[in-house]
């Protein structure tokens, strides 16, 4: 987990009162967003030929660089090892100053060598010709946000909106998959594509294998893999929790886990008697994890209701439900060393209801690639805000990419179980392996409803605005209809801490509207 901020700007328009002013400013940045590190504000200056930047940066644990490299990284590259080793005869020796593999592949910057990288991150970094880059790993499972200043030839850039509202400018989300290089020209500005990971598995051929118990054997062999590359190798000493909802991903997740360790912490949130905190404690008896709970009431989850939204940076009604549970969650679950989630089953898998009434592969394969293209401004947003304000080490084996490149190939028709009316079919095979039926065959709901959220927000806010009061003020800056008094209220929490932000530019709340 790492903050990253800066500003880039072109040398010619600059002095060096100017790049004290920077430092300054990157340094406020920062300070906006200090819960994402603990070890204290690095802050680099940087002057390529026309080019130059000060980067700022901060992160827990194990930092992520040391003096001699030039990357600046939140979140975690997974196969650096053997992309380099795929492709060393193309770039500089690694001996060759001391560099490590990732500092070499990045100095050597190529397109077809940074949409080899897997993993989580968000990326500032610069070439051997101190060229300076940001980058977004292809899902966008990590954070990156910027704003471009035209008069001055500016470029602000920080791990989340709240770092560049001071600066005056319209933000925009570095969308995942791309990447920009210094800043192009203001004029003309645009992000630039590596990679469409998704899309260009999607095109590929369906497998041919037919029987739902093979697939199912090599999904959980994946799954097993997928855990195993995001535990370090020695785990004697290493804590090991994972979220439980009570829900199928969450359930198998934990699951897998105790394949690797006896002692596995699950963390649950909800009301004592919701559908999830039932169907959580079954799993947690079944399997022997170390269980907790944290019992909702609806002074707490109400009094929640600004952290969570200057915290999420979105107003949308089902993603705030879902992040106030989501950060107690986080906060209970804040002893372990590594949590684990089950964002993404859903989409990999075809989980949403809806996906049964859809009539062709076709047609199931297009919204999953719209399910998986919206995670950035939906789960993947809340899941990053709410870890890293409790400084949670959270990682996501749903979205691991091979496993993703298998189960996205495995004809649509077959992960609906359309004799029962359910979805996930491969998924619940999977499950069957070691869970009880009743949580295998449990039909999904969204965390807000089962976890009881839901109706006791709703029915506390319906009671402190009027029909009259929302009639007349849902329609917001201009042409935007909000949906509910719920989502009234809480626009109005995000207006009192971004006043000024154009929401539409980084658009968090993608899919829900």
């Amino acid at each position: 987990m790492a903050g990253l901020a800066g500003i880039t700007y072109e040398l010619n328009t600059v002095n060096r009162n100017s790049t004290k002013k920077f430092k300054k400013q990157t340094k406020n940045m920062l300070d906006k967003i200090s819960y994402r590190g603990s070890s204290g504000n690095e802050i680099t200056l940087l002057n390529g030929d026309s080019y130059g930047a000060i980067i700022g940066y901060t992160a827990w644990g194990e930092k992520n660089r040391d003096n001699n490299l030039n990357y600046f990284l939140d979140g975690k590259i997974n196969n650096t090892g053997k992309v380099f080793s795929d492709i060393k005869t193309e770039v500089a020796s690694q001996e060759d100053g001391n560099k490590t593999e990732l500092q070499v592949l990045l100095s050597n910057f190529d397109r077809k060598i940074i949409r080899k990288l897997n993993g989580q991150f968000a990326l500032v970094f610069y070439d051997e010709d101190k060229n300076i880059y940001l980058l977004r790993d292809f899902l966008g499972r990590k954070p990156l946000y910027y704003a471009i200043d035209r008069n001055n030839g500016l470029m602000y850039f920080a791990s989340e909106v709240k770092s560049l509202i001071n600066t005056g400018l319209a933000v925009r989300e570095l969308l995942p998959g791309n990447f920009i290089k210094n800043m192009n020209n203001p004029e003309v500005f645009k992000n630039m594509t590596f990679k469409e990971y998704v899309k260009e598995i999607l095109d590929r051929h369906l497998i041919d294998e037919k029987d739902e118990n093979k697939i199912a054997d090599e999904v959980n062999d994946l799954l097993i893999s997928s855990i195993d590359k995001r535990i370090p190798k020695n785990i004697e000493n290493i804590k090991l929790g994972t979220w439980l909802s009570g829900g199928l991903d969450s359930s198998v997740i934990a699951s897998v886990l105790k394949e690797f360790s006896n002692d596995v912490y699950t963390f649950s949130v909800g009301y004592g008697n919701s559908k999830d905190m039932e169907a959580a404690r079954i799993v947690a008896k079944h399997l022997g994890t170390r269980h907790t709970e944290y019992i909702l009431d609806i002074d707490t989850l109400f009094s929640a209701i600004p952290k969570t939204i200057y915290a999420l940076e979105s107003f949308d009604a089902p993603l705030v439900r879902s992040t106030l549970g989501n950060i107690i969650a986080s906060e209970l679950s804040s002893t372990a060393d590594i949590v684990f989630s089950g964002e993404g089953g859903d989409e990999i898998f075809a989980g949403y209801h809806y996906f049964l009434g859809l009539d062709t592969q076709h047609e199931i394969q297009s919204e999953l690639l719209k399910a998986i293209k919206a995670l950035h401004n939906t789960a993947l947003q809340r899941v990053d805000r709410s870890s890293n304000i409790a400084g949670v080490n959270v990682k996501l084996p749903m979205l691991d990419e091979a496993l993703m490149e298998y189960v996205l190939r495995i004809p649509p028709e077959l992960k609906l179980d359309y004799n029962r009316n359910l979805t996930k079919n491969i998924l619940r095979k999977v499950a069957s392996r070691y869970l009880p039926d009743s949580i295998v065959y449990r039909p999904k709901d969204k965390f807000w409803e089962g976890s009881g959220i839901n109706h006791s927000l709703a029915d506390k806010i319906d009671s402190l605005i009027e029909d009259r009061e929302f009639e007349v003020s849902r329609l917001v800056d201009g042409d935007f209809n909000l949906r509910n008094k719920e989502e009234l209220y809480y626009y109005r929490v995000f207006r009192d801490y971004f006043p000024e932000v154009d929401y539409t530019k980084f658009l968090s709340f993608t899919g829900s509207f």
